[in-house]
């Protein structure tokens, strides 16, 4: 069964991989450097060297280039213990991990079928005008609902004000027995310059030192909506851009999701030079996430930056990391710790070269 579920992921990054190059005109052949990358990753499984003919067109022969299928099968297997992640997508638990303010604020919630108050209290809503006044209660004007569990590249994520709500039957015929209400947050004016009608995040890989024990912050880019567009997902019609994680820096260039480059989006020139404000505390904002989910070491984190400067988190990913879109950008996901992951998950016991069982 295992073995299946690699092949079939391996295929699935391989159809897509195979059309990022098509579209670019980058033809899928063998290229300087391939050898000994494959030769670097090859010890945790078999290799597709279509990674690093990809991505080395965009970051150059970067031997940090990380082969997707092995990721997902091998690596946050070895990082993230399965058996815990069910717990930590929950975005409805968010509120129990982190401190207060640490997400928009939650207005409402379902779980598993009943509805509970920001605190978690059992809240009995038998009618439309039962969520209208509960809402209209809070003083918000607006508000986001979204999955509480499995909402991927922004599926699902409605706004609606106050008094435009969805009835009861509309909510669970959208979201079933698990959604999360929030307030609407504005953003900073910093990131909203980007497009002002989406919710522009930043995604930060999070990495746990096997070695150190510390929390670290490997690559970053931000995710930029279309003009006009509420939702800033590259599937969706944005892009998005590589930011140096040490300094915030943005990068020169602009990509979608098939890795077509521009140096200009929404009529901004991405070669003069723009930062992230704040940065260093962006940079503290994850490493406290991080230290509140004791049983991961590697994560994908979306935060926003509010009309106050203070970063908020989205969500986080504790699987499926869309490492294309670094390796698009800067440089390997995993940056300078590429090595020790590739060390530490080589010696998790006997696994069958093709796939992993932990």
């Amino acid at each position: 069964m295992r073995k299946a579920v690699f092949y079939k992921m391996t295929r699935y990054y391989r159809r897509f991989y195979g059309k990022v190059l098509a579209v670019n005109g980058i033809p899928d052949c063998k290229v300087e450097g391939e050898d000994e990358w494959c030769r670097k990753w090859s010890v945790l499984g078999k290799v597709d060297p279509i990674y690093f003919r990809c991505f080395s067109r965009y970051i150059g022969k970067d031997m940090d280039i990380v082969p997707e299928n092995l990721c997902r099968n091998v690596i946050e297997k070895c990082l993230n213990p399965s058996r815990y992640l069910p717990y930590y997508t929950d975005k409805n638990i968010f509120d129990r991990l982190f401190p207060v303010g640490t997400c928009a604020r939650t207005l409402l919630r379902k779980m598993n079928g009943f509805y509970y108050d920001a605190a978690y209290q059992p809240v009995m809503l038998k009618t439309d005008k039962d969520v209208r006044d509960f809402v209209a209660g809070s003083g918000v004007a607006s508000v986001c609902v979204k999955p509480s569990v499995g909402s991927g590249s922004g599926v699902g994520v409605r706004f609606y004000s106050s008094d435009s709500l969805p009835s009861l039957s509309e909510l669970t015929h959208m979201y079933g027995k698990d959604f999360i209400m929030q307030e609407c947050l504005s953003q900073s004016p910093g990131i909203a310059y980007f497009n002002p009608t989406s919710i522009n995040t930043l995604r930060l890989t999070l990495y746990k030192s096997v070695e150190t024990d510390e929390w670290v912050v490997p690559s970053a880019i931000i995710r930029i909506g279309g003009k006009g567009s509420l939702v800033d997902n590259a599937h969706a019609g944005g892009a998005y851009v590589g930011i140096d994680e040490k300094t915030g820096r943005l990068c020169n260039e602009v990509l979608d999701q098939y890795g077509r480059v521009r140096t200009a989006f929404n009529d901004i020139d991405f070669t003069e030079e723009h930062m992230i404000g704040n940065w260093d505390e962006i940079l503290r904002f994850a490493k406290m996430i991080g230290s509140n989910i004791p049983h991961m070491r590697l994560l994908a984190l979306d935060i926003m930056v509010d009309a106050s400067g203070r970063p908020r988190l989205v969500e986080f990913n504790s699987s499926d990391y869309s490492m294309w879109l670094f390796q698009f950008t800067t440089h390997g996901a995993f940056g300078d710790y590429t090595d020790e992951i590739i060390s530490y998950c080589s010696r998790r016991g006997n696994f069958n070269p093709l796939y992993v069982e932990i």
